[in-house]
């Protein structure tokens, strides 16, 4: 089996730190493939991603059209295929030996790890970043806001001036508040831990929190009008980071159940490359992967600009509010993460479905 060390080898465990290359070793093993071997076949769905450790592959396209990979170049850091239903058909040209891992939880765990990490000095393919200006607060920038009257406390009505919930059809309006319930919370008590199942959305009514992860990438103070627990639901991934209260309070919650049909699947808009243009005539549209930047590398869609979800908060100054910004669906669950994440900021953005069909390969 590979240690932690020798994942970093390939793409995206270069990224992951130690305590996530840990979890993908739980869902990984090592195979070997004797000669003329067939891994996966064009067409059919493949639940797991395989990287070439040694020995070489072909990989056969629908026109019969081969790339063939061996052990000793760059292109093995690389998965062999990243969608589902694969495009290829993998066939060893000599006895190899793979990495396969669970294509799931590589979703999963990129996701929360990219959520809970800024990445402050990542490169991205673009030289320099557009000096595009938009008045976004500063607190958008790292938890939403929403105001909230000092003396009505109404955090109904403040939910629903932030730009998140201005989404939500008037329809699901009733339906949502009907179904977030009142839980009274105690000074040191834990809300959400980091590492768990996301179960819940939250409002802090009264009260204050503290958000923690091991890393120390998030250390933050929430008060009365802040929200928390949306990423977890909208990735399904586990919680990036723990809560706690640090005073006497009151959190409003939403089931996940409940997040997922009134919050995420009316306001998480899926469009193809055909319908693109119909989405806002009077705005530009502007193409965005949040893969990282050696993924992007080596295949995207064409004029797409790179920004890494882990990047993506601190880039918001750069976008213009007058776009509407398209997110690749190839990141997976950092996709929906993303599109999510520039709405909650008041930007115009929706999911582009069947992204590998348009990649210009590099």
């Amino acid at each position: 089996m590979l240690t932690p060390e020798e994942l970093t080898r390939f793409t995206p465990f270069d990224a992951l730190s130690e305590d996530y290359l840990e979890q993908v070793m739980e869902h990984a093993e090592v195979i070997d493939a004797a000669k003329g071997r067939l891994l996966f076949k064009r067409g059919k769905d493949v639940g797991h991603r395989y990287y070439l450790i040694e020995g070489s592959v072909d990989l056969v396209d629908n026109d019969w059209r081969v790339e063939h990979i061996t052990g000793q170049t760059d292109r093995c850091s690389l998965p062999l295929t990243e969608t589902s239903p694969t495009q290829v058909s993998a066939v060893a040209k000599s006895d190899s030996k793979f990495l396969k891992v669970e294509a799931e939880f590589l979703d999963i765990a990129m996701a929360w790890c990219e959520s809970s990490h800024m990445m402050d000095d990542i490169e991205t393919e673009e030289e320099e970043p557009t000096s595009f200006q938009t008045h976004m607060p500063e607190q958008s920038l790292v938890y939403q806001k929403i105001e909230m009257e000092e003396d009505s406390g109404d955090w109904m009505s403040a939910l629903l001036q932030s730009p998140l919930f201005t989404k939500v059809p008037p329809a699901h309006i009733q339906q949502l508040f009907g179904r977030f319930e009142a839980e009274e919370m105690h000074a040191g008590q834990v809300v959400v831990k980091e590492g768990l199942p996301g179960e819940f959305f939250y409002v802090i009514e009264s009260g204050t929190v503290k958000v923690a992860s091991q890393s120390g990438s998030v250390d933050v103070v929430l008060d009365a009008g802040h929200y928390f627990g949306e990423e977890a639901l909208v990735g399904e991934t586990t919680r990036n980071a723990t809560v706690t209260m640090l005073t006497d309070g009151v959190l409003m919650k939403l089931g996940k159940e409940d997040f997922l049909t009134l919050l995420k699947e009316p306001i998480l808009k899926h469009v193809t490359i055909e319908s693109i243009q119909q989405l806002d005539t009077q705005s530009e549209v502007q193409l965005i992967d949040v893969r990282l930047p050696m993924e992007h590398r080596h295949h995207h869609v064409p004029e797409c600009r790179n920004i890494p979800l882990g990047a993506l908060r601190k880039r918001f100054a750069e976008l213009n509010n007058e776009q509407t910004y398209v997110v690749t669906d190839d990141g997976g669950r950092r996709s929906e993460v993303a599109v999510h994440l520039l709405t909650q900021a008041g930007f115009s953005a929706a999911l582009l479905e069947g992204a590998e069909k348009l990649y210009v390969n590099l």
